[in-house]
């Protein structure tokens, strides 16, 4: 199972996002950690992973296969979140 820890090695580095016709490459920005639902006991530890990657990358909300080359490649699901006025960023939700 998929923690945050699973993706601390990744934090700072590109990742390759498999796409077609060629692959792409985001970087892993931060680690977002999230509490726990009151009175809810979860399996892991809630938390998201925020992407950034330069404006001419742009992925649609969907799963992707990602891999840094360091553990993966990993099933993910990704959003796209609003764009600043130099990149785009991507969240991706595990709760």
């Amino acid at each position: 199972m998929l923690t945050p820890e699973s993706f601390e090695p990744w934090v700072g580095r590109k990742v390759r996002v498999g796409t077609l016709p060629e692959p792409v490459e985001i970087t892993l920005a931060r680690i977002m950690r999230r509490n726990p639902f009151r009175g809810i006991v979860d399996i892991r530890e809630p938390f998201s992973l925020f992407f950034e990657s330069p404006l001419d990358v742009y992925l649609i909300d969907g799963t992707y296969e990602l891999d840094c080359g360091k553990g993966g490649p990993h099933a993910i699901l990704i959003t796209q979140l609003q764009p600043n006025s130099d990149h785009r960023i991507y969240e991706a939700v595990f709760s």
